[in-house]
């Protein structure tokens, strides 16, 4: 008797694992939803979620792009074209959710030479979608225009401090420009300094003096007017130019 309940008892656990090994057997649902790629660097993109389906669309240095859309099965998500099939396997966090393709030739297919989209997404908070994010925006540029300037920095700065991680990092190093020139309205040319430091702009400035701040061709055309805006302001927190009024 005991040896046929120990029997049983190893059949039952390896059902169970089989079972849990099984593709979609037990994931549970991914959350529907829009999702912000937040690996960092000069990658950005966006994952959408809806009933069962799932599209992926990401941009990676020199503009190269990833798109690729197809259904989900449990936490696996499965892209076909007429060549190839990638195969990616979700990963849920609390709300961050992880992909992981294997850097497969199949899902390789799916995206430029460098590009990528693989990593984390999640989504933003209310604070920090694309609407609400242009809104506060407008409100602290609003108050600039006002010459409100601790209101305005105190806009620039939350904006940042908030949702800097769902935001493009072209739109993030411009949010930094303007306000640092806020600070420097304000008197605080150390703190207009220190907030341009952060940007790609300084920290990648080529001793030559020229206008690609170290980017690929198509990111340094799309960086330029906000890099040249950050080296004016820089220039004002120094002292080395005037500002010209209007």
């Amino acid at each position: 008797m005991i040896r046929n309940s120990l029997r049983l008892t190893w059949t039952l656990a390896a059902a169970c694992s089989i079972s849990w090994l099984a593709p979609g057997a037990h994931a549970a649902p991914l959350s529907d939803g829009n999702y912000v790629y937040i690996a960092g660097g000069h990658a950005s993109g966006t994952l959408t979620i809806s009933g069962g389906h799932f599209t992926i669309s990401t941009v990676g240095t020199n503009c190269h792009s990833c798109d690729l859309d197809g259904k989900l099965d449990g936490n696996h998500g499965i892209a076909s074209d007429s060549d190839s099939t990638c195969r990616i396997t979700f990963s849920d966090d609390h709300g961050t959710l992880t992909l992981d393709s294997g850097n497969s030739d199949a899902c390789r297919s799916f995206c430029g030479a460098r590009a990528m989209f693989d990593g984390q997404y999640q989504k933003a908070p209310q604070a920090c979608t694309d609407r609400a994010v242009s809104s506060r925006l407008a409100q602290a540029r609003e108050r600039y225009a006002k010459k409100d300037f601790p209101a305005a920095a105190t806009g620039y700065q939350s904006l940042l401090d908030q949702c800097s991680t769902f935001m493009n990092w072209i739109d993030t190093d411009r949010v930094r420009s303007e306000l640092a020139l806020t600070q420097y309205h304000m008197g605080d040319n150390a703190q207009c300094l220190a907030t341009l430091a952060q940007t790609n702009a300084i920290m990648n400035r080529s001793d030559d003096g020229g206008d690609s701040f170290g980017f690929a061709p198509c990111d340094a055309d799309n960086y330029q007017s906000t890099g040249k805006a950050i080296l004016h302001n820089e220039a004002l927190c120094k002292g080395t130019v005037q500002q010209t009024t209007k």
